[in-house]
């Protein structure tokens, strides 16, 4: 567990300081978390005014009257006193967080393991659900912290046969020196299945999707190599990353993987992408000041990732303009990816957030197959069926392949633009269930309704025809742009939502289920 931050009462933020002096009120001011305590009403009981609680709840608010409004903020602030100065513990590590949330931090507690079996990935077409097998060694130390992790990698969706590439391996060692503030460096050696693009959905919702209703909304690829990073770190909301290494690059078949429903029917071919050997660069920067990153009512985000690459293709994949391997041999790209998001609040009940992606070529030789970018799916243009036929060009994916081939990606660059408004509904739908798996804890209430818009496309660069492909300097007009609107209702972070096509009204409306905000 990562070290509680000591802070001075006067930087304390106004809301943290409103929990700690709750909870310093009745019995809770002796515990450890510092929850508000929950207000309990009798019939008789009247507010002339608003009924603000911080850290708490409010029981039997039905039963007496309150003439303003209620606010209700359940986040705890976790602390404890120290002479005069309040210790504020990290949020993660409290026993009320989304259990999903704590599942997906495991690999992060402070301790070693013999043996470790651990999920190495999303539930996949491909793989099936990859597991991780090894030792894992992870210590603090006064100068900061030694991490290592060395697993094979079985792939439940084969015969765990390593002649057939059924068994992997990610081996992991990182020393970082400094405490709040330093310098990491990191080795990586792997031969790991990876997913073109991941940034559209969740890896769990990718999964549940994939396992529960054979419906696979990523492609993938085999990795094999290895690379050592550098990370500098002195902020608590931002980190830069650089690593350079060597990976092979192939193609993986689809596999034979267990799904609960639609079992009889195939899964839809995972298409074949370029082979090689490639030395790749990445640098990565990201800041991030969302108040919450799952359920976030303000702050800023930013996500950005430069790559280049230089290496050798051996085998090139159908694409739907065919090409011909450098005669020099040689295939050097630089390829960028950008991930904007500013979320708002405007009151007690109302949000309004906004999200902007660009990425794609940026300069040299075309990016190779499992470089190429779209803006498809549920996570992108909702209002339109993934990877599904389309009269005329397809401006999601660039790509007129047969379907039987996997039909890859293959725009060079995409841009996409998103923005919801979330109020909530007063609702109180699950504020009795103390023992549900997924406490909720929203900075709205219970259920909030969404209303949300979405508009993008992707297109090739080379030489123009005013349809698919625009020169170097070029930016397709706006009114190319795919759009579509929608409405949702989100209760506890689970959404369900209705999307309509704008731009192409004969496209029915689309229904779909996220795990996660849209944003």
């Amino acid at each position: 567990m990562e070290r509680p931050r000591n802070l001075d009462v006067e930087r304390v933020p106004a809301l943290e300081l409103a929990a700690y002096e709750l909870a310093e009120v009745g019995p809770a001011a002796r515990e450890r978390r510092g929850d508000g305590p929950d207000l309990n009403r009798a019939a008789s009981e009247t507010a002339d005014g608003d009924l603000l609680v911080v850290g708490g709840d409010v029981a039997g608010r039905n039963l007496g009257r309150v003439d303003g409004s209620i606010r209700i903020y359940r986040q705890a602030l976790l602390f404890r006193d120290e002479a005069d100065r309040i210790v504020v513990a990290d949020e993660d590590d409290s026993p009320d967080e989304n259990w999903w949330r704590r599942f997906e931090r495991r690999r992060d507690v402070d301790r070693s393991e013999p043996l470790r079996i651990v999920q190495a990935g999303p539930y996949n077409r491909v793989e099936g659900l990859p597991i991780e097998l090894g030792p894992a060694i992870r210590r603090r130390t006064p100068w900061g912290s030694v991490r290592f992790e060395g697993a094979a990698v079985l792939r439940t969706g084969s015969t765990f046969s390593s002649e057939g590439g059924d068994i992997g391996n990610n081996i992991r060692a990182e020393v970082r020196v400094g405490q709040n503030r330093g310098v990491g460096v990191g080795a990586t050696v792997f031969d790991v299945v990876e997913a073109v693009e991941s940034w559209q959905l969740s890896d769990l919702e990718t999964a549940l999707a994939a396992f529960v209703a054979r419906r696979d909304y990523r492609d993938y690829y085999n990795r094999h190599g290895g690379n050592g990073s550098l990370t500098l770190y002195g902020a608590r909301d931002l980190s830069l990353t650089a690593s350079y290494g060597e990976e092979r690059w192939s193609s993986r078949p689809v596999g034979n993987a267990f799904t609960i429903f639609e079992g009889s029917k195939s899964w839809r071919p995972n298409p074949a992408f370029d082979e090689g050997l490639f030395h790749v660069s990445n640098t990565m920067l990201s800041f991030d000041t969302r108040s919450d990153p799952d359920d976030p009512w303000s702050g800023w985000y930013l996500n950005s990732n430069l790559e280049i690459g230089r290496g050798s293709v051996t085998q090139l994949a159908p694409t739907s303009t065919p090409r011909t391997i450098d005669p020099d041999g040689v295939t050097a790209y630089t390829r960028a990816m950008f991930d904007f998001r500013r979320y708002n609040r405007l009151g007690p009940v109302a949000q309004l957030n906004m999200r902007v992606v660009l990425g794609g070529w940026v300069d040299g030789d075309p990016l190779p197959l499992q470089r190429r970018v779209s803006v498809d799916g549920p996570g992108a243009l909702s209002g339109f069926d993934f990877r599904s036929t389309r009269a005329g060009p397809d401006v999601s994916t660039c790509s007129a392949v047969p379907s039987v081939l996997g039909q890859p990606t293959e725009c060079d660059r995409i841009a996409l633009a998103q923005i919801e408004y979330r109020g909530d509904l007063r609702l109180n739908v699950m504020g009795n269930w103390d023992d549900w798996p997924r406490r909720i804890r929203t900075a709205h209430g219970d259920a909030v309704w969404v209303l949300f818009a979405d508009a993008g496309r992707g297109w090739k660069v080379g030489t123009p025809d005013g349809v698919m492909t625009y020169s170097r300097g070029a930016f397709p007009a706006l009114s190319t742009f795919r759009s579509d609107v929608g409405v949702g209702l989100d209760v506890g972070g689970i959404g369900i939502y209705a999307s309509k096509s704008v731009s192409t009204p004969s496209q029915p409306v689309n229904f779909f289920i996220r795990l996660r905000h849209r944003l």
